[in-house]
């Protein structure tokens, strides 16, 4: 009976993840969808990398030639398509999908101008995961000392959750250079960039696991079902990892397979962690296994480099 009810928990954890799961799978989605129509639209009728001094050649000599010549008839240049291109010069997103395009190749964060230099940029993202890994490294250690059950160190099962919040509001401050309320745009306009979404969406799954954690703790919400919320939540961040990359080439490559491997350790974690909640391992092999796999999440971050 009690097997039947752990695989209905778990039956429930999926199914939430699930739902929890639809909207930046959406968005995802779109936004490869965007990239690849960008990339399309950006090649040459013949479907081959335009040389840009045929390109202008076909324009009658130099670029600034066809724009004086242009000039002198009284039209503006950047009104005029490229005939070879098939992209008109006014289309609005023309600039911002050149970006998109540009981005991939050298592995920035975000599919806007940016506001920081690449290596500022990556800087400002490493510092981030590391700071996180901080947070996550300590949050496993109390949690695996609050695992032994000992009252000596009963104060260790408030301390994990604390860090967990903690770790959550320097994110909501840190989650993106250009974002609300670190950078100068507003929240709602930033999150429109699926890169900032889905940072958003990180940090508010752990302000979330914390919040929900700690009153559990204090007893405050004890009905069991609350207990299926950090296993939801967490799996939903571990399942939007592999969804989350950062351009293509072999930077991108590296900082995708460190994100899988901490996924795969997150999903086991809370695997570990709903057996251990359902009393289904002996000895607090469970709580034990679930806080050694939060440490090596932490020491992956900690680790963490583009």
């Amino acid at each position: 009976m009690k097997r039947g009810r752990v695989w209905s928990q778990i039956g429930r954890v999926l199914v939430l993840m699930l739902l929890t799961m639809r909207g930046p799978v959406q968005t995802w989605a779109l936004e490869e969808e965007t990239v690849e129509q960008h990339h399309y639209e950006s090649l040459p009728e013949g479907g081959e990398p335009m040389d840009h001094a045929v390109h202008n050649g076909t324009h009658g000599g130099t670029v600034d030639d066809s724009m004086k010549q242009e000039a002198g008839n009284g039209s503006n240049p950047q009104q005029q398509n490229h005939k070879g291109s098939g992209t008109a010069l006014t289309s609005p997103h023309r600039h911002e999908a050149a970006y998109t395009i540009g981005s991939s190749v050298v592995g920035t964060h975000h599919h806007r101008a940016p506001i920081l230099s690449p290596a500022e940029d990556q800087a400002f993202s490493e510092l981030n995961h590391q700071i996180a890994g901080v947070f996550v490294f300590l949050a496993g250690g109390f949690a695996l000392i609050a695992a032994s059950g000992s009252q000596r160190f009963s104060w260790a099962q408030f301390s994990w959750p604390l860090l967990f919040f903690l770790m959550g509001l320097f994110l909501f401050v840190r989650h993106d250079p250009e974002s609300w309320p670190w950078g100068p745009l507003p929240l709602l306009e930033a999150i429109q960039d699926p890169q900032v979404l889905q940072h958003t969406l990180f940090t508010f799954i752990v302000l979330g696991i914390g919040m929900v954690e700690w009153l559990r703790c204090r007893g405050t919400l004890a009905n069991p079902a609350w207990g299926l919320i950090f296993p939801v939540l967490a799996v939903s961040a571990a399942a939007m990892l592999f969804l989350h990359k950062h351009g293509e080439g072999p930077t991108a490559d590296k900082i995708y397979l460190h994100h899988v491997i901490m996924a795969i350790a997150g999903i086991l974690a809370m695997v570990a962690k709903v057996l251990d909640d359902a009393k289904l391992l002996k000895a607090n092999v469970g709580g034990y296994a679930w806080s050694a796999l939060m440490m090596f999440i932490g020491v992956m971050l900690l680790l963490y480099t583009e």
